[in-house]
């Protein structure tokens, strides 16, 4: 009788297509969870790869190493965000919609990413500056070229008023957003609100009237 021949993988042989495919996502999401509580220089590749179910060279084969697995982490949120950013910048300034899609868009990505802001605080703004120039160069730097022109199309619509600054509309449309979520673990439970999808939505749709309304051109006046 024939031997017929294993299919199995053999042991140390990376997995391919849909196991493949497991393993990052694994992977991506044991970084999540290790880097997000305890910042990347206190997280091994061994600690990474226990905590996936996966051997250390899953690391290096798929990512290159520690700090490619950090920049993936960063890429599952942050590629998709700004590709929603530029359909927003895409859609005319005619009305306010995409700031307010914009507004949307922050709350539904920190709601549901609710980590990111404290480990943007600690690990790109406040730490390591190499670390904060690969984030500027892959992601920010893209938020940047889009952002302000959300502001300015519509200001140039009549939308918004002609008196706005909007670099300073756009820090200040940015910090009414993400502020609730960097500030739950001190304020949370003293004004009593958690980070869940209702609270998103009451966030987003208040703050849009918040900020909008006293953007938009008041009557009577020239905008």
């Amino acid at each position: 009788m024939a031997r017929t021949r294993s299919r199995s993988r053999r042991p140390g042989r990376p997995p391919r297509g849909r196991a493949a495919e497991d393993v990052r996502r694994g992977l991506v999401t044991a970084a999540r969870e290790l880097f997000s509580r305890r910042g990347f220089g206190e997280v091994g590749i061994r600690e990474l790869s226990r905590a996936a179910g996966v051997t250390p060279g899953m690391i290096s084969y798929y990512f290159g190493g520690k700090q490619g697995l950090y920049e993936a982490m960063l890429a599952s949120v942050f590629e998709d965000l700004i590709a929603r950013v530029r359909e927003l910048a895409a859609q005319p300034g005619e009305s306010t919609a995409p700031l307010e899609g914009l507004i949307r868009l922050y709350a539904a990505t920190l709601t549901a990413q609710p980590w990111l802001p404290a480990l943007l605080l600690r690990e790109v703004i406040t730490g390591d500056p190499g670390t904060r120039a690969r984030f500027v160069e892959r992601f920010a730097r893209h938020g940047a070229e889009l952002l302000p022109g959300l502001v300015s199309s519509e200001m140039a619509a009549g939308t918004l008023r002609k008196d706005l600054d909007p670099v300073l509309t756009l820090l200040a449309l940015i910090g009414s957003s993400v502020f609730p979520f960097l500030a739950h673990p001190v304020l949370g439970k003293l004004l009593g609100y958690e980070l869940d999808e209702p609270f998103a939505k009451r966030l987003a749709a208040h703050t849009a009237r918040l900020f909008l309304d006293g953007a938009r051109p008041r009557a009577g006046a020239s905008a």
